[in-house]
């Protein structure tokens, strides 16, 4: 860890000084915040920040010379790259831990090679039968392709998610644009004695937006049957005669939906024409990243839901109808969506039914 700013470029000492003022001279946030905005930049630990300052404080931009820290030998090169492809996960503390350097060294050392870290993706976890299944349903999909190019347009595709009061709040993307000399030192509630939550349904074909509908926190298949046989055609009211016609429902595999009077009632409406566990097409099982509502819509929503705290349920639901307002005025991002199963349907025949998002962004 370097106790001075020798090391450091010009644009670097900018860079964190301006980062150190932005936390608030906290120099653990500051650090957090430097990697968050420089994530290809070797991390700077804690301790450079309280450096920075110090030195700045003391000397100003007229730093006194100093003589520049020896060139790296080629040895040590060879062995940071060996640590490395050893382990392409090893951080660098680790290695500079092993080799008795320091870390902004093998930084340096990994930059020069253009070797950059990249993060993981976030993806469910698949069961062994999980990847033929999800092969087969792809394969369907692809097929009454070929016969209808817009296919995936004629699908309700529906979901239900649970709202609560706190959501996952991403604390980076929270700030106040304020005068320095203002500084607010807002703060944000995270933890609460009281919670409550609600269970929403919605469903997405074409370029609408279906709902969103409150379901009871806990699901049966008689309260949803009375949903499919009494609100759902409500909801439907806006959806053009022509695509109703024409219309495929899915849904997961939830315990409810898999109820016996469900699956008769579906068949009885649709015949074979609708997706899920125990019906004419079969729903894989674990796969949220072939829905549009769930790789698109409920993160979207919850984006919009959960921008400012909720004190009570009442304006949890008044937040969640506002943000299915906002979203329904989008007709071609929801089109969009739609139509987006089909290239994804088709890199999952890719990978054998395996993981794919991260193929496809």
């Amino acid at each position: 860890m370097p106790s001075t700013i020798d090391s450091l470029s010009a644009r670097e000492v900018a860079d964190i000084h301006y980062i150190y003022g932005f936390c608030d001279g906290n120099a653990h946030a500051a650090s957090r915040e430097y990697h968050q905005r420089f994530p290809t930049r070797p991390a700077v630990d804690y301790r450079v920040f309280l450096a920075v300052h110090r030195e700045l404080s003391e000397n100003g931009l007229h730093r006194p010379h100093r003589e520049r820290a020896s060139t790296v030998p080629v040895d040590v090169d060879e062995q940071v790259l060996r640590l490395v492809y050893q382990d392409p996960t090893i951080s660098t503390r680790r290695i500079a831990l092993q080799l008795g350097i320091n870390h902004v060294q093998v930084w340096k050392i990994l930059k020069k090679e253009c070797l950059y870290p990249f993060y993981f993706r976030r993806v469910q976890n698949l069961h062994e039968p999980d990847y033929v299944g999800r092969s087969v349903f792809c394969s369907w999909l692809l097929r009454q392709r070929r016969l209808v190019p817009k296919f995936c347009d004629r699908i309700l595709w529906t979901d239900e998610a649970n709202f609560n009061r706190t959501g996952i709040t991403n604390f980076r993307n929270l700030h106040l644009w304020m005068p320095e000399e203002k500084n607010p030192l807002a703060v944000r509630p995270a933890s609460f004695q009281i919670e409550f939550s609600i269970n929403v349904w919605a469903g997405m074909i074409s370029d609408y937006l279906i709902g969103p509908f409150i379901l009871p926190s806990r699901l049966t298949g008689p309260a949803y049957l009375t949903f499919l046989q009494e609100e759902l055609p409500d909801l439907m009211s806006d959806v053009d005669l022509q695509t109703k016609r024409k219309m495929w429902f899915q849904h997961d595999g939830a315990p409810a939906h898999f109820s016996t009077i469900v699956r008769d009632y579906l068949n009885e409406l649709y015949g074979d024409r609708w997706i899920g566990r125990g019906g004419p097409v079969a729903w894989p099982a674990r796969s949220p990243d072939m829905t549009p509502l769930d790789f698109f819509l409920w993160g979207h929503m919850k984006q919009i839901v959960y921008s400012t705290p909720i004190s009570t349920r009442e304006e949890l639901l008044q937040k969640v109808m506002a943000a299915a307002s906002q979203i329904k005025e989008n007709r071609t991002v929801l089109k969009k969506t739609v139509r987006s199963v089909a290239l994804r349907t088709t890199v999952c025949m890719d990978e054998n039914g395996g993981h794919f998002e991260n193929l496809i962004n």
